[in-house]
């Protein structure tokens, strides 16, 4: 009696060929995940040195920006390229305009009239009448949040600082809070001699005359409305959540 194979040994041949390619194929693509992974980690390891270089430039994100273009715009700023990420930031703030009023009204509803004042404002190029507003609510929704005023300091320290390291380090929150952590910009005082831009004291205390000038004023004053609205307000949710879970417990 003659043995019948299963299989016919071209087409196990053939087979075994395939699972050859087949196994080399997943290495490799094993292999570009990993080299993907780990640039992605050095990303976030950058994040709170781009989000502090951002800040210093006056402009602030949101939770959900992309590593790789955080860590972009950055070197950008570093390079003197400023013009490249202040139209980026424009474009995006006007994009989102809408949907972030509607989530800052939904958040912080007791503000709504205020915050919709501000935005209508904006929308109409009347920075002198936006920035102010902006700056009373982000002071207010900080304070809603994490228990300090953003522009409040002590000893040239800011009191959000205290907050921020409730988070554990080495984190994506925490990289994202790096803001918080010091004296930016609208928080430091001016050249009492010239008291230009907008910083948040000499405008409302009306130091600063001409801050209303610039468009790119504005939209830096609405990028950080729009952080403390969204990262910060995201932040504090965790901490809540975490707090939560531990009562559980």
């Amino acid at each position: 009696m003659k043995l019948q194979l299963p299989f016919d040994p071209e087409f196990l041949k053939s087979f075994s060929e395939n699972s050859k390619y087949m196994f080399s194929a997943a290495q490799k693509a094993v292999e570009i995940a990993q080299i993907a992974l780990n640039e992605y980690f050095r990303s976030i390891k950058k994040i709170p040195e781009s989000t502090k270089i951002l800040a210093e430039n006056g402009w602030y994100l949101p939770f959900d920006f992309h590593p790789v273009v955080v860590n972009r715009m950055a070197s950008h700023l570093k390079e003197g390229d400023c013009k490249i990420v202040d139209n980026e930031m424009i474009n995006f703030l006007d994009k989102e305009l809408s949907n972030i009023q509607e989530q800052l009204n939904k958040k912080f509803p007791k503000r709504r009239s205020v915050i919709n004042a501000g935005i209508r404002a904006h929308k109409k190029q009347e920075y002198y009448l936006s920035i102010p507003i902006f700056f009373t609510q982000i002071e207010g929704m900080c304070n809603d949040l994490t228990g300090s005023r953003f522009f409040k300091t002590t000893k040239k320290h800011p009191q959000t600082e205290e907050w921020v390291m409730k988070f554990e380090k080495d984190t994506i929150i925490r990289a994202l809070l790096e803001p918080l952590s010091f004296t930016g910009p609208m928080r430091q005082p001016q050249d009492i001699d010239n008291p230009i831009g907008i910083n948040r004291h000499d405008v409302l205390h009306g130091n600063s005359v001409d801050y209303g000038e610039s468009k790119i004023n504005g939209y830096k004053v609405l990028s950080l409305l729009n952080y403390i609205g969204d990262t910060v307000f995201k932040a504090e949710r965790s901490l809540e959540q975490k707090g939560s879970q531990k009562m559980e417990e």
